[in-house]
């Protein structure tokens, strides 16, 4: 495997458990207060999601791609049957269903500021687990709307191809433009629903800023600063997504023109993939103070019972615990 994506895999790889120790936080503390609201349980039901993405897209892309796998068989080999078919229609599978976790994220983001923190509430609760449960279905089986067109016909030609120096996964042209122009448009559809959400929840939030003087819409200064951090966290990963979009539209051009570089463009992909599967598990430490503290808390407090230290053996401080804070409302 090339240097470099050995980097990709080894970063993606970190990601993903300092991803884990984050669910593993947020599970832990779910009913401790600025760690018990629902944007926290969407952020581990997308842990699912990108978690699924990154082995998938390890396992059958880049392993297949760039390990010496290519060398038990003879080049210029062809593979057809289910097995490309489906290497690729799984791809494009959880691509779509990382894309409505982003609308997830957004529409949450919306209702927080329109309904100020009511709906964390236990008697008003757009966010109940029934709600949830019904996001997680919704989640997981849409999706295969998008990749039945692209997938399931069966005049479609999916092959592995083994060249001199990799085993190329490939399929015929109309299959490429069609492919391109779902996912393409999944992720415009994608980032345009999520901008229109994050303008009017930022319009929304600066004018209860103004309203925080008022009992009814006042909030505590840390509820307040978790609020905001889980904006930004949002639009951050937001972010990420429009730089896929940059991408998409890169391989539509392409398959416009019909280059003979296509094979760069993926290529150009493989890195996007990466960002979009381990981003988040750092804007999320960067952006929640609370969600920061309370990791590093929890990491020492693992280390500690791993290791059986004794409590003198470690400096550990205290004052991440979030418990103190029983009296603030949940972040949502």
């Amino acid at each position: 495997m090339p240097f470099e994506q050995s980097l990709l895999f080894l970063f993606g790889l970190v990601s993903i458990f300092l991803y884990l120790l984050i669910v593993r936080t947020l599970k832990k503390h779910r009913k401790t207060p600025l760690l018990g609201g629902t944007f926290f349980k969407l952020v581990v039901l997308q842990f699912y999601a990108e978690t699924f993405f990154f082995l998938e897209f390890s396992l059958t892309m880049r392993f297949r791609k760039y390990t010496d796998f290519y060398l038990l068989f003879e080049p210029g080999t062809e593979f057809t049957g289910i097995v490309p078919r489906v290497i690729s229609g799984v791809h494009y599978y959880v691509k779509v269903v990382v894309y409505i976790g982003y609308t997830v994220f957004a529409i949450n983001r919306l209702l927080s500021a329109l309904t100020v923190s009511s709906y964390n509430s236990q008697n008003i609760s757009v966010w109940g687990p029934s709600i949830i449960r019904w996001i997680t279905i919704t989640q997981w089986s849409v999706p295969i709307l998008a990749v039945l067109p692209t997938h399931a016909w069966p005049d479609f030609q999916f092959f592995l191809q083994i060249t001199a120096t990799a085993m190329r996964l490939n399929n015929d042209a109309f299959s490429t433009a069609l492919i391109s122009y779902v996912d393409g448009f999944c992720c415009l559809a994608t980032c345009v629903f999520c901008i229109i959400c994050y303008i009017i929840t930022g319009f929304l939030i600066r004018k209860n800023w103004k309203r925080n003087s008022t009992t009814v819409f006042k909030k505590s200064s840390s509820q307040s600063s978790a609020e905001r951090g889980l904006f930004i966290s949002a639009v951050l990963s937001f972010c990420v997504l429009m730089l896929n979009l940059t991408v998409q539209i890169l391989k539509i051009i392409i398959s416009w023109n019909e280059m003979t570089n296509i094979f760069a463009a993926y290529d150009i992909s493989y890195p996007m993939v990466d960002l979009m599967y381990s981003h988040y598990p750092w804007v999320l430490i960067v952006t929640s103070s609370v969600l920061r503290r309370q990791l590093v808390y929890d990491v020492k407090l693992l280390i500690r019972n791993t290791l059986r230290l004794d409590e003198a053996s470690m400096s550990m401080s205290r004052n991440g615990q979030t418990n103190a804070a029983s009296k603030t409302s949940p972040a949502t």
